[in-house]
């Protein structure tokens, strides 16, 4: 089931290391506003993404892809209300792109299991211009699958492609991703859009157990694909 294969309990974090590099990444569930704090950089689009959201939402920041995810649980899997996108710019500076997701569309759904599709479609969060940018997204599961990382061998993992179609000013580009899912511990390795692997090289699961001190760093431009450390 979803919450199996991605548990989203406040405090799991998940930490990776790129396949040949040094370089580290982390994954954590934090607290809706925590996630919110990610995105200081545009006060305005966070309190519009606010009024999106559940009360029960948890966010799924994950520097591998440079992304939050907010999530909800519902009897039908995690679904995702926003999605931000983070891209560093040549000046330094972090810029974020926020997308919205109606009605019950999911980020995984509750039965997971080979051959299993589902599609995702969100629109740019911002005025008219805006509105006019889509993001929809394709999931299948490929395989299951025998795989060892770093952190060790795990059974029964999903193999999930992620094909996402960037709509913009009737431009339009074509991304392919892969996530590999273990069953009570969650994401273990990624293949991301520049054909980078990154494996799971530890990983700590506080399950059912909410941690409200925690708190990510002020501005996200301290992402440069390398280690990022949270404080407490």
């Amino acid at each position: 089931m979803a919450q199996d294969y991605f548990p989203l309990s406040v405090g799991n974090t998940w930490i990776f290391h790129s396949r040949g590099g040094s370089q580290e990444r982390l994954i954590k569930i934090v607290s809706q506003e925590e996630g919110l704090e990610i995105n200081q950089n545009d006060r305005k689009q966070n309190r519009k993404m606010q009024t999106k959201l559940d009360s029960d939402t948890v966010v799924a920041y994950d520097q591998v892809n440079s992304r939050a995810h907010f999530l909800v649980r519902t009897p039908k899997g995690l679904k995702q209300s926003c999605m931000v996108q983070y891209k560093k710019r040549k000046n330094g500076k972090i810029k974020s792109t926020i997308y919205t997701y109606e009605l019950e569309q999911f980020f995984l759904p509750w039965l997971v299991r080979p051959e299993k599709k589902w599609n995702t479609s969100g629109h740019r969060l911002g005025g008219k211009k805006a509105k006019a940018e889509t993001l929809d997204t394709r999931f299948k599961v490929v395989s299951t699958e025998t795989l060892k990382v770093k952190a060790g061998l795990f059974h029964r993992v999903m193999r999930i492609s992620e094909e996402s179609e960037h709509l913009r000013k009737e431009r339009k580009k074509i991304l392919l991703n892969y996530i590999w899912l273990a069953p009570n511990i969650g994401p273990i390795r990624y293949k991301t859009v520049n054909e980078e692997i990154c494996e799971l090289t530890e990983h700590h699961l506080a399950l059912n157990v909410e941690t409200k001190d925690s708190h990510l760093p002020a501005v996200w431009g301290h992402l440069k694909l390398q280690s990022t450390h949270l404080r407490n």
